[in-house]
This record gives structure tokens, sequence and C-alpha cells, in this order.
């Protein structure tokens, strides 16, 4: 069966697991078109969620987080990405910076945030990918009395009005990256800025552009950030990196973004069985069975391929299955539209948002690596 718990999962995670299907089937599903279709994130969503626990999932239990093995991490996200990409993108964003200040050095932080975090009290943004931009930084850190000053603009802060809080990577002087967390809003963490005070006594300046108008993900209030002297306290520092270490991370993580775009075809595929069902069609049958089928093997090969990093040819073959799970997710959505014919054109329709979907996550997390394997299968 399409989205089954992977195997190496133990019990406990399996429940988990059952709880994000209830949530996906009885929450998500049932409003994906609506949500889709909003001017920002649905919030019964995330409520749902954070009901669920899936908020802490990345979390140290020591934190209140219920640190689930990375597998379950992806077993949701997949699970999740084939009821609601938007909804399964927007909460994805709260993992990773939840992840790195769990594993950053700096324990006050970890202590301020992470338990509420957990809960999902309070959600987390990120935004970092600029960094691999060549050319001259878009977003500068520079060290200052007590901190550091942010300068310049972060152009993908995805979950504006949701996410009351962000981890932001900057470039600093000597062209390594800092990464360094900080709130939408001083006033909602007071706790965290009693006994700080900026050296010129100004915080600076942030401004918010409206939402950017997307063709995938539109819901998912992405906006850019401008920022002109932002005071961020030496307290509020989570770790320095570089862009060689980046790039070490990007290819070890090529499969990590294979999740949703396998669930996106997942639910395509769901689509076409159900269509196949109600029209009764050989065509839709086959083509049907044939998604199915496909879709099991690069499953397969997506868990073996996780588990076998050390493997002389990982990269190679990763960047084969990260490509094949783009192609697939595009011709998957595109079976489903042709099997519905006509209606599949409504904005009521879930093949149709499936295909954009497809489309976002095909540049999503996209490095030049994986630009170049997606480009060559798709020459064929």
């Amino acid at each position: 069966m399409i989205n089954e718990a992977s195997s190496t999962i133990n019990s406990a995670e399996s429940d988990f697991i059952a709880k994000a299907r209830l949530v996906g089937e009885t929450v998500l599903a049932p409003h994906a078109q609506e949500t889709d279709t909003g001017s920002a994130p649905r919030r019964e969503n995330f409520r749902a969620l954070a009901e669920a626990g899936l908020f802490g999932m990345a979390i140290p239990k020591a934190f209140g987080g219920l640190d689930v093995s990375p597998q379950a991490q992806r077993d949701v996200a997949e699970l999740l990405a084939s009821y609601c990409g938007v909804t399964t993108f927007t909460q994805a964003q709260h993992h990773g910076p939840s992840r790195m200040i769990a594993n950053c050095p700096n324990s006050s932080l970890k202590e301020a945030l992470l338990p509420k975090l957990a809960t999902g009290e309070w959600i987390t943004g990120v935004s970092f990918a600029h960094l691999r931009r060549p050319g001259a930084p878009i977003l500068s850190a520079e060290p200052v009395k007590g901190g550091y000053l942010l300068q310049g603009t972060a152009p993908w802060v995805t979950g504006w009005g949701v996410m009351n809080q962000f981890v932001f990577g900057a470039t600093l002087p000597d062209g390594r990256f800092v990464y360094l967390w900080s709130p939408a809003n001083h006033a909602d963490f007071p706790e965290l800025f009693a006994d700080t005070t900026p050296p010129s006594g100004d915080w600076g300046a942030m401004s918010v552009s409206p939402p950017i108008p997307l063709c995938g993900m539109n819901a998912s209030a992405t906006v850019i950030l401008t920022f002109e002297n932002w005071f961020i306290p030496q307290e509020h520092w989570m770790l320095e990196s570089d862009r060689e270490t980046m790039r070490r991370n990007d290819r070890s993580n090529v499969l990590g973004a294979t999740a949703m775009p396998l669930g996106c075809s997942a639910g395509s595929v769901r689509v076409l069985c159900d269509t196949a069902e109600k029209r009764g069609m050989p065509a839709i049958r086959r083509a049907a069975n044939s998604f199915t089928r496909e879709w099991e093997a690069l499953k397969s090969e997506v868990l073996e391929w996780l588990n076998r990093q050390e493997d002389p040819n990982f990269t190679v073959e990763a960047l084969r299955i990260r490509a094949w799970c783009l192609d697939l997710g595009v011709r998957a959505a595109h079976a489903a539209i042709t099997a519905n014919s006509g209606s599949a054109n409504m904005l009521t329709h879930p093949a149709q948002r499936l295909l954009r979907e497809a489309l976002f996550y095909t540049i999503q997390a996209q490095t030049q690596e994986v630009m170049d394997a997606t480009l060559a299968r798709l020459e064929r």
C-alpha cells in the first residue's frame, strides 16, 4: 500500500505515524483545496498537527520532544505531503531550525525555546538557502559589541504570520556563515531580551514584503524580509560554518529532500486509482497499476541508498534517485489530470494542485548537482 511505514520503524513510532495519518485523512485532505487557494496557511491544520505532537518529533525528549528516528520523520513528511502539500511544506520549516537549535552549543537558547517549540505553542521558520547563491552575499552579519547587525535581505521566508521566530543564515566579513536566532517581534519574547540593550540603543529595522505570488504553495505566506542594522544579541548565536561544509552537507542530504516529492506522487497515484475505480476504463486502470509499481520501486531505492552513504557510488546514485523522484511527481500528477479530463482544470480538483506541488518540489532545495541530474533525466 502506498505510504506504508518503513520496516525499520518501531511500534511507538508506528503509533506516532498512525496519528499523522489520522490528521492527514481527517483534517488535511478534506480541506486541501481550500487550504491551497487560501491567502495564508490554514491555522486549523497547524493546531491539529500540534495536538498530535508532530511539531516535537525532531526535538530531544529532555526538552519535551519525541526525538523520533530520521526515518519516522521522513515517513511523516511523505504521508502528510500526500494529503496537503502547502501545509506539509510550511510546517516542515519548523523541523530544520528546531534540530539546529537542539544541536547547537547554546544551552540557554535551547532551554528557552525548545520546550515550546516541541508543543507547537511556538513555531519557528528558517532562512539560509540564499547562502548557496553565487556572487556577493545578500544577507550579511557584522560583528559588533554584544552581538551582530544584520544587513540585506532574506529572500524566501515561509510561514509569515504563523511562525513567530526564525533562524537566519548570514555571511560574516571573512566569508564564513553564522546562524542566528531572531524573533519577528521582540515584544513576544520579553524574557529573552530583558537584560539586553543594543550598542546604539536601537534594534534596527526589519521590513516585510507582501506575500510573493507563487504558482505552487502560494498559501505558504512566503515573504522577503529586509534588514537595516537589525541587532541580534550574542546570546542568540547558534553556530558558524563555511561554504565547503554546506556543500558536504548538501551532498550527504541529497536524499533528505525526497520525502515530500514521494508523498506528492503518492497523492497523485491515489487520485489515479480512485479515478480508475469510478470510471472503469482499462487505460486508467493500466496507468494506475503502472504508476503504483514505479512508486514502490522508487521508494525501495530511496530506502536502500539512505543506508549506503559510505558507498563510493552514493552521490551518483542519490542524485539519480532524487531526479527520479522529481520526474515521477510531475508524471504521476499529469496522469491524474489526464484521467480526470476537463474536471481536473478546476481549482477544486486535487490533480492540478498536485501537479503544481510537483513543479515546486522540482526546484526546492535545488543545488547545481540536483539541477544537472534532473535535466539529464528529462533529456531522455
